[in-house]
């Protein structure tokens, strides 16, 4: 579990490759078939997805951060409060996903992919690969994070088809899983 309130570990070791046909974008070796069998079974049902983002280093989700902060800022907030704001949408280094290679973003960073195709058939389909929708809508206050229908999280095929059928979001997920 990496969100703001649980940094990666010190001892995370990433095995970060970048394929051939997903450049430039990286991810876990361990996620490289998933990612590839849930693209093809998406295009063998006629649906295009694509990954825009997926391993970031730290030097990359700290540039992410303050550029997000900066547009707040544009925009007439505080430093304080545009701080806040820019960490509901991009987490800082160290406390980001995208560090672990776990995560994908497909097709953009869209606040519309919700009303896509191949967001329909990510929700139908995406546990059957390892992934779940990392950041479910009406779930903000307990990921902190705002909903972002392009970001994806692989948790492997059980916990994904268990997390989908119970309709809870990760963090919920792993509490109830740790007290029962």
């Amino acid at each position: 579990m990496v969100n703001a309130h649980n940094p990666i570990p010190d001892d995370w070791e990433d095995h970060i490759v970048y394929p051939p046909g997903f450049s430039p974008c990286g991810m876990d070796e361990r996620i490289q078939q998933p990612v590839q069998d849930l693209i093809n079974a998406a295009y063998a049902d006629g649906v295009s997805i694509w990954i825009s983002s997926g391993y970031r280093n730290k030097e990359k989700q700290a540039s992410l951060l303050e550029q997000e902060i900066e547009e707040h800022l544009r925009n007439g907030l505080d430093r304080e409060q545009a701080e806040i704001e820019a960490k509901k949408l991009v987490m800082p280094a160290g406390y980001s996903e995208h560090q672990t290679g776990l995560v994908i973003d497909i097709n953009g960073v869209n606040p519309d992919f919700y009303q896509t195709k191949a967001y329909e058939w990510m929700t139908q389909h995406g546990a059957e690969y390892g992934f779940i929708e990392r950041y479910p809508e009406g779930k903000d206050n307990i990921t902190g994070i705002n909903f972002e229908p392009w970001h994806y999280r692989y948790v492997g095929v059980e916990n994904a088809k268990a997390i989908e059928q119970s309709g809870l979001c990760l963090e919920e997920y792993i509490f109830q899983q740790m007290n029962s």
